[in-house]
C-alpha cells in the first residue's frame, strides 16, 4: 500500500502477473469514512489497509469506474464487512452491476468465477456530476468509449488534482459496446482537464501533468490504429508496427511484445522488427495472447 498524496492511496498496485485492477482509496476523514476507487476481482488484497491501522468495515462507499467484471467484481465481498456500503457507477453501465451473469460468460475470462450483484446507491446521469464525501468534491466525467457507461473521477485535494480513471488505455472497438468516436471524443475532453496524477486501472501512476496528456494522447492513436488493424485489416504491417512503437513509447511493453510476435509472424525476414522484439525483452514483459485472438474474435463481424 502505497500513499499518493496525503490520504490517497494504491491499494492494489498494477501488476501484469495478477488478476484484477488498481484499486485506490481515499480517507474522507469524516463520517464518510474510507472510499475505494474500484474493488477488483477479489477481496484480498483489498486486506493491506489493515497493516496500515484501516478497517474494512469503514470502506463506506465504492466508485465504480465502469461495467467489466475486473473492477467490480469483489463488490458483493465489501458488504460482509460493511452491509451499508454505497455503490456507486454510470446508468449506462449498471445492469452489467445489478444483474447476474450467465457463468459461461464469466468463464470465458476467468475460468470458475462466480459474480454476485449489487445494487447501486446512485447512477450517473449527467456529465460533471458531483459527489460530495465529507469535504471531498468527486467530480464524475462521463468518458464512453471502452463501454458506454465508462466514466473518471476527479479529485483534487491540497495542491494535486488527480483522476481515477479505470480503463482509460483500453481497447475502444466499434463492437458489442466500445465505440472508437465516442472515445476519441472522450479522451479529448480529458486532454483540456488539468491533471497532475493519472490513477489507471491497469498501469502505474502517470505523472505530471505533461506525460499524462503525452499518455491520453498516444492511446489515441492506439485505439485508431486498432480498429483499423483489428476491423478492417489483421495483416497490415504499418498499422501493426505503429501499434508496436507507440506501446513502446508508452511503457506498455507486455502489448508490444504481444504486437511484434504477430508482426514477425507475419514478415518473418524483417531484421529491423528482430531487433526491436529484442530491445522490448529487455523489460521482461509478461508474454500475452492478445491481438491475434482479439482479431479472431472480431474480424468479419460487421462484414
Amino acid at each position: 500500500m502505497m500513499e499518493i498524496v496525503e490520504n490517497v492511496y494504491v491499494v492494489k498496485p498494477y501488476n501484469p502477473n495478477e488478476p484484477g485492477c488498481c484499486v485506490y482509496m481515499v480517507d474522507t476523514k469524516s463520517d464518510d469514512g474510507l472510499v475505494l476507487i474500484d474493488v477488483g476481482l477479489y477481496i484480498d488484497p483489498i486486506h493491506v489497509i489493515e497493516k496500515e491501522g484501516f478497517d474494512l468495515k469503514d470502506i463506506k462507499h465504492c466508485l465504480i469506474t465502469h461495467g467489466h467484471i475486473d473492477h467490480f467484481g469483489a463488490c458483493h465481498e465489501l458488504k460482509k464487512y460493511n452491509a451499508d456500503i454505497k455503490f456507486y457507477a454510470h446508468e449506462k453501465d449498471a445492469d452489467k452491476i445489478e444483474q447476474k451473469m450467465p457463468i459461461s460468460y464469466l468463464n470465458q475470462f476467468f475460468a470458475n468465477y462466480d459474480y454476485e450483484p449489487v445494487k447501486l446507491a446512485r447512477k450517473f446521469k449527467v456529465d460533471n456530476e458531483i459527489l460530495k464525501l465529507g469535504q471531498l468534491d468527486f467530480k464524475c466525467f462521463h468518458i464512453p468509449g471502452h463501454t458506454s457507461g465508462s466514466v473518471a473521477y476527479f479529485l483534487e485535494t491540497g495542491n494535486t488534482r488527480l483522476l481515477f480513471a479505470g480503463d482509460l488505455p483500453g481497447t475502444a472497438i466499434n463492437i458489442n459496446d466500445g465505440n472508437l468516436d465516442d472515445y476519441l471524443k472522450s479522451m479529448q475532453k480529458l486532454t483540456a482537464v488539468d491533471i497532475d496524477i493519472l490513477c489507471e486501472g491497469h498501469e502505474y501512476l502517470i505523472k505530471p501533468a505533461e506525460r499524462v496528456k503525452k499518455f491520453i494522447k498516444g492511446y489515441m492513436k492506439f485505439n485508431e490504429n486498432l480498429n483499423h488493424l483489428v476491423l478492417e485489416n489483421p495483416y497490415d504491417t504499418k498499422i501493426l508496427l505503429d501499434l508496436t512503437l507507440v506501446t513502446c513509447e508508452l511503457e506498455f511493453f507486455e502489448n508490444a511484445l504481444d504486437f511484434c510476435n504477430y508482426l514477425l509472424e507475419l514478415d518473418p525476414d524483417n531484421s529491423s522488427v528482430s531487433q526491436l522484439l529484442n530491445k522490448i525483452k529487455e523489460h521482461n514483459p509478461p508474454k500475452i495472447d492478445y491481438i491475434k485472438r482479439l482479431i479472431k474474435e472480431n474480424f468479419s463481424k460487421e462484414k
